[in-house]
């Protein structure tokens, strides 16, 4: 065998190892990330009994007392008709909790950086529509290699809805594709594949509310921005989620 040909085999015995690696994230990536990358709790503690939409009508007086920058900046919120027509453009379906959310109000303007808690957005849902069709729009137009890579290690949050980020990937999420005894909606940290599962959103704003309420979550000195005590926090989702091993 010439020097030419030898090259030429060794070219093609690569290629075929690159094709049988891309393939195999393909068929292995689904598996990893559920059993790795985006595993389901084992049990989830009961859910609460107030209703999600008096929890919020609790939750819109205690930042009108507690936090009124925040309660200034919630924008209004959208008819039944209206979150039916997001939810058929962005081909997902919210639980009645979170239409019920979306009902009291369509999160924070745009340009703002508030939430419902400390250093968490609270994007609007057509927002959210937007940022999803974007990022499959950027995923559809990559190389193959790239789209491998990105549905073994990112591709199961494709789906998520970002309802609180904190700007840097991590926050609280909802997957449409999961049902409430699933833990469709958690708390995510990426870097440490950490996740906090609640059994239903209202186990959430229970929390939220608790930490208002007991001064976990206060307002700084100079009332310009607000701090949370994360240790305490945790103590309240132990009570009202399941977390996941750090």
């Amino acid at each position: 065998m010439t020097r030419t040909q030898k090259i030429l085999v060794s070219g093609l015995a690569l290629l075929a190892l690159a094709f049988l690696f891309v393939v195999g994230i393909f068929l292995v990536g689904p598996f990893l990330q559920r059993s790795i990358f985006y595993p389901k709790p084992q049990t989830l503690p009961p859910v609460v009994a107030e209703t999600t939409p008096e929890l919020l009508a609790r939750l819109g007086s205690l930042l009108e007392t507690n936090a009124p920058s925040v309660a200034r900046a919630l924008q209004p919120g959208l008819s039944l008709d209206q979150i039916a027509a997001l939810e058929s453009e962005g081909g997902f379906r919210l639980t009645e909790d979170l239409r019920a959310l979306y009902r009291w109000h369509n999160g924070v303007a745009t340009n703002s950086s508030l939430g419902l808690l400390p250093g968490h957005h609270f994007p609007p849902l057509d927002e959210q529509v937007r940022e999803r069709a974007r990022v499959r729009t950027q995923v559809a137009s990559s190389t193959v290699a790239q789209r491998a890579f990105y549905a073994m290690f990112t591709g199961h949050r494709t789906d998520w809805l970002e309802l609180f980020p904190d700007g840097a990937g991590d926050g609280y999420f909802f997957d449409p594709h999961r049902s409430e005894a699933e833990g469709s909606f958690f708390y995510h940290l990426a870097e440490e594949g950490y996740y906090v599962w609640f059994p239903s959103f209202g186990n959430f704003l229970s929390g939220v509310i608790e930490g208002y309420e007991t001064g976990v979550i206060k307002a700084s000195t100079d009332g310009s921005s607000f701090d949370q005590d994360h240790d305490r926090s945790e103590k309240i989702w132990q009570r009202l989620a399941t977390m996941s091993a750090e």
